[in-house]
């Protein structure tokens, strides 16, 4: 009875290892994109990039964009409206909320259609 207590404990803290191992979506690097902008690239990639951005703005934007990965390198919020782009014809849009100082990537390609100041209404952006 004691081995199995033991080896239910060692479950979590394995388990936490490979966790804390894992990169977050903060752990984005704002590649080449300058401070005080948001950036959308068309290609994936993870790191330091000199690719260049499909989409650089200091400010809200409207248009079409490829993108595949998103840095908000400015000090605000922005809500970002995408559509995925499936099967040469135009997917679902979704709109989300991207946090200053990160990024994230897409697992399909997208089109990102809209950048805007986020109005805060006291929820979190994730």
């Amino acid at each position: 009875m004691r081995l199995k207590s033991i080896a239910l404990a060692a479950i979590p803290a394995a388990f936490l290892g490979v966790m804390a191992a894992a990169p977050s979506a903060s752990a984005w690097s704002p590649g080449n994109c300058a401070d005080g902008t948001f950036c959308v690239w068309p290609e994936y990639w993870y790191g330091d990039t000199d690719m260049p951005p499909s989409l650089v703005t200091d400010g809200e934007w409207s248009g079409s964009a490829r993108g595949h990965i998103y840095y908000n390198n400015t000090s605000r919020d922005m809500t970002m409206t995408y559509t995925l782009v499936r099967d040469g014809g135009q997917g679902p849009t979704y709109t989300g909320c991207v946090s200053r100082h990160h990024g994230s990537y897409f697992t399909t390609p997208v089109s990102v259609t809209d950048v805007s100041w986020r109005e805060d209404d006291g929820s979190p952006c994730w």
